[in-house]
Order: structure tokens, then sequence, then C-alpha cells
């Protein structure tokens, strides 16, 4: 059984963080990247199986950068769920870096 990787969970957090945060999409490594926020302080993220949204939703997922907490609507699986975390986690390390997912 072919497991998925989710190497690219990284660099796709990285460019979520450095990118303006305000309703933007693009496509990353082969997904299609919703960003939705109001604000600068907050973005919610939905990451698509491919280009086409229509494919199905593969993470969606908010971040506060203001209180540094990352929240996890939904994940694929529990792989995809711990790449996420410690994206956010390798960046945020030692700054009050919280989680919480919908099953919490």
């Amino acid at each position: 059984m072919n497991r998925k990787r989710y190497k690219y969970i990284h660099r796709l957090v990285e460019k979520i963080t450095t990118s303006p945060s305000n309703n933007m999409e693009f496509n990353c490594y082969g997904h299609l990247v919703h960003l939705e926020s109001e604000t600068d302080c907050y973005v919610s993220v939905a990451v698509y199986h491919t280009t086409d949204r229509y494919s199905g939703e593969l993470a969606d997922f908010s971040f506060d950068y203001w209180t540094h907490e990352l929240y996890v609507e939904y994940a694929e699986d529990e792989r995809l769920f711990g790449a996420i975390v410690r994206a956010f986690r390798d960046i945020y390390a030692g700054s009050g870096f919280s989680v919480s997912s919908y099953e919490d």
C-alpha cells in the first residue's frame, strides 16, 4: 500500500506565513490553496487534493498570528495532521505555540 507523503507541507506553511493572508488563492505542489482572512493577524486555509477545488479538501486549518494558535478543522489523516503541526511548530518554536483540533 502506498502511503501518502506530505513533504511539501512545511514549504507550504512557510509560504502561507510569509504571504499576505487576505483572500487569495494559489497553486502549490499540485494543490489549490485558498487563504481567507479579514485581518492581517489571522488566516484560514483550505488545501485541496488537486488544483481543482471540487476535488475535495485535503486539509482545513486556521492560524492566529497574534496568539500563535493553530486550529485544525480537518486533515485527511493523522500523518497530515502531524505534518501541519510540525511545520508550524518549527516556525513558531519558543513563542507559546498551541494546537487545537475539531476533535478536542
